[in-house]
């Protein structure tokens, strides 16, 4: 349920609601709060568990907390393992 991060914006939710994603996967659930206050994590589950999206989430939404996109600055540098993933 969402309503347990207040961290994630609502336009974040809706899209995210309108994508089919009603909730955090496990994994993203465990690591939000880490990744969002910017600790440093390595993170290893199944294929297919929402590992992207558990790095990704808390990321966008700390810059958009933060005021920080749009800054034309270097704000996160993201791997990615696949050129499926990174696409």
């Amino acid at each position: 349920d969402f309503s347990n991060f207040p961290e994630i914006h609502k336009k974040t939710v809706d899209g995210l609601q309108e994508r089919g994603i009603v909730s955090l996967f496990p994994v993203q659930h465990m690591t939000f709060r880490d990744v969002y206050a910017r600790k440093d994590l390595i993170v290893r589950d199944l294929t297919g568990s929402g590992k992207t999206l558990a790095f990704g989430l808390p990321v966008v939404e700390y810059l958009r907390a933060n005021k920080l996109f749009g800054t034309g600055q270097t704000q996160a540098i993201i791997l990615a393992p696949t050129r499926e993933l990174a696409v």
